[in-house]
């Protein structure tokens, strides 16, 4: 008789220390995902900002140069489709301090900062004078110019060269607007050889040097 008034006691026993390991077996799940979650958004947020600085990006000129205007159109799609973000995870993207795209809903999460260089091209021009000489160089290193060469009735111009490349060449004559393609890594001496008189105005150079400036790349990436 008493062996069966203890066998509900035994049960009740049994069923709390079972509620009690499945309370500490959560318990401790629930502690170790809390402290692999910042592990796995500093893992996620350096490796989204490497692909992001590297120079294979579609954001960079060459390896950590960011072009502003890729940056200006980059999205939060392409976080997921070209740099490896994973799916489940939301990220945002800064350029000191300013917004530039939103994967997702981000909260906090884990932020990475990265030094960065902004590189812009802009727009320069040039009259070359014509008083000495039929050479031109320009100012400052760039990939590419614009060459628009009016001359006077009279004056045919025929080639133009930067160094010992011939960039353009028409015996009968250059007329118009021309893009030509240059060294970005030296300075370029345009030579204009012309049959005639060429002075100030006859030859409108455009060509595009870069600017430069520091700037800090934020990502944050929120598991």
């Amino acid at each position: 008789m008493r062996a069966q008034t203890e066998l509900p006691a035994i049960g009740l026993a049994l069923l709390l220390l079972t509620v009690v390991v499945v309370f500490v077996v959560g318990a401790a799940q629930t502690a170790l995902t809390s402290a692999e979650r910042p592990a796995i958004e500093q893992q996620d947020a350096t490796g989204l900002s490497d692909q992001l600085v590297s120079p294979h990006a579609s954001i960079t000129r060459r390896a950590n140069v960011i072009d502003p205007a890729a940056v200006r159109a980059l999205t939060g799609s392409d976080l997921y489709a070209e740099y490896g973000l994973s799916p489940d995870h939301d990220a945002r993207i800064r350029l000191d301090g300013d917004p530039v795209a939103v994967a997702g809903d981000p909260g906090s999460g884990t932020t990475v900062e990265r030094l960065v260089v902004v590189e812009e091209r802009v727009r320069r021009t040039l009259s070359p004078s014509f008083d000495r000489n039929r050479l031109v160089t320009l100012p400052r290193r760039t990939p590419n110019a614009t060459v628009d060469i009016d001359p006077p009735d009279g004056t045919t111009v025929r080639t133009v060269r930067a160094g010992d490349r011939v960039l353009l060449r028409n015996e009968s004559g250059l007329r118009g607007e021309f893009d030509v393609t240059l060294s970005r890594y030296e300075t370029v001496t345009l030579q204009f050889e012309a049959a005639g008189i060429l002075s100030q105005g006859d030859v409108q150079i455009a060509y595009y040097p870069s600017e430069t400036r520091k700037a800090v790349l934020t990502v944050t990436v929120d598991a």
